[in-house]
Order: structure tokens, then C-alpha cells, then sequence
């Protein structure tokens, strides 16, 4: 299945790509694509998580902590789905301040010229297509949804999350790039290929159950020899890591437990 997961992120990252070469569409339009895209992913990665909680009922969902969101100094433990959502939407929302300043400062600098004025038209046709994608994608999990383990989950939802929170900084660093530049479409399509190959990247990553290796990485253990100063500086980084591992690995089991209706 992870085949699929690799053709609709290819069909995605298409889109702007065949608009900004064949339909004409403006560096504003496609930067402001992204960011629906994005807001986008979170709400369709709430409905995974939702649905994949009321198939399975794993015990998993349940648990707090997955995200180590803050609120008022305070660590969120709601759930899977409450904390993912309560990091990525207002993330995303904030951000949509930095895109809409980067549209306007554009087509206010950069009067008359095509290539910075946004256009709702071609902003619409760009996320109906990117929707239709999303959406479709969605149903194709739905569909094998009640057999994934919750293992599957938690390594969606946080290699979604990272995407979240990686193609934001590379949209703030490319939006300010391209007003640098007398023409934006040169370091557009190098925004586009940098997204395409992370999200390629991350597709291929998405499902596979991350846990600790058996041993600490030997770089590790030698800086705790120097920074500790002691024989067994190593040793007891060894000892850490082999409860951590051990408990990562009961959570993993209980994880999987299915709760009572």
C-alpha cells in the first residue's frame, strides 16, 4: 500500500506545478496554495485519527503525551487527536498571517506584474484539485483503516505533524527569498522541488513503527564518557537507555489493547 501513498503525493505536488507551467498561475497564488494545503492535511489527519479510533477503540488513542504540547505552562494530555490538533491548527492559522502579508507586500511592491498578483480564480481551481486528491487519498485508507494497528497511527500522525512544522519554515524562508528577487519563479520551482522531495521522503517514512535501537549510538556513549569524566560514563547512558527502550516497548504492547465499548 505504501505505493499508493507515494502516487497521490506525487499527483499532489503536481498541481502547482502544472499551474505555475501550464496555467499560468502567480508565485502568490501557489505560496498561498501551500498554506491551504496544509490546513488542509491537518483536517483530513483529525478525520484519520477519529476514524481509525472509532474502528480500532486501541488503547493508544487514550494516552497523553504524544506531542508534549504546552498550553498556559501546562502539558496537554488529551489524546492522540486533541493534541495534534491543538498543535497543528493554530500553528497553521498563525501562519496564514505571514502568507497574507507575503501576498499583499507582493502585489503592492510588485504592481501590474502577473507573476505576484494573486488570483482567487486560479486559488480556487488549485484547491478544489488539491481536495479532490486529499479526499480521495482518505477514502483509500478508510478502507483498511479497522485493520491498522495503532502503531500505524502514531507514525502518521507524527510524520504529519513534522511536515507541518517543516514546510512552514521553508515557506517563510522561500516567500522572503522570492521578494528578494526581481523574478520569483526561479526560486519557486526550487520550492517546489524541496517539497516534493520531502514530502516523497516523508510518504515513504509514514507507517513504519519507529522504536529505540538495543544499544545507544557509540557517539553517544563516548560524549558521555568525556562529559561525565568517569569510567562509567558510558555504562550508566547504556542503563538509561535500556529502561527507556523497555518502557517505550510495554507502551507499544498497551498501545495495541483494545478498549470496551
Amino acid at each position: 500500500m505504501r505505493w499508493i501513498g507515494l502516487l497521490f503525493t506525487l499527483a499532489l505536488n503536481a498541481i502547482p506545478l502544472y499551474g505555475v507551467r501550464y496555467l499560468g498561475w502567480s508565485a502568490s497564488t501557489v505560496v498561498a496554495l501551500y498554506w491551504a494545503e496544509n490546513l488542509a492535511l491537518a483536517f483530513f489527519t483529525c478525520a484519520r485519527i477519529a476514524l481509525h479510533r472509532t474502528l480500532t477503540r486501541k488503547r493508544g488513542h487514550w494516552r497523553g503525551g504524544a506531542f508534549d504540547v504546552q498550553v498556559n505552562g501546562k502539558t496537554v494530555s488529551g489524546g492522540l487527536l486533541s493534541e495534534y490538533a491543538i498543535m497543528a491548527f493554530p500553528f497553521t492559522l498563525v501562519h496564514g498571517i505571514f502568507v497574507a502579508a507575503f501576498v499583499f507586500i507582493g502585489a503592492e511592491n510588485h504592481s501590474g506584474e502577473a507573476a505576484w498578483a494573486f488570483s482567487r480564480v486560479q486559488f480556487v481551481q488549485g484547491l478544489q484539485w488539491i481536495l479532490a486528491a486529499l479526499a480521495l487519498e482518505f477514502l483509500v485508507d478508510a478502507l483498511t483503516m479497522r485493520r491498522r494497528s495503532f502503531a500505524w497511527i502514531k507514525a502518521y500522525v507524527g510524520q504529519r505533524a513534522g511536515r507541518v512544522l517543516i514546510m512552514h519554515f521553508v515557506l517563510i524562508i522561500g516567500m522572503w527569498a522570492m521578494m528578494a528577487t526581481e523574478s520569483p519563479f526561479a526560486l519557486l520551482y526550487v520550492l517546489i522541488a524541496i517539497k516534493t522531495l520531502w514530502d516523497v521522503f516523508s510518504s515513504n517514512r509514514i507507517g513504519r513503527a519507529q522504536e529505540l535501537p538495543a544499544d545507544p549510538p557509540q557517539w553517544a556513549q563516548s560524549l558521555a564518557d568525556n562529559v561525565a569524566k568517569k569510567q562509567g560514563g558510558a555504562a550508566e547512558m547504556r542503563r538509561d537507555w535500556e529502561q527507556k527502550r523497555a518502557q517505550e516497548i510495554r507502551n507499544a504492547r498497551e498501545d495495541e489493547e483494545v478498549m470496551p465499548a
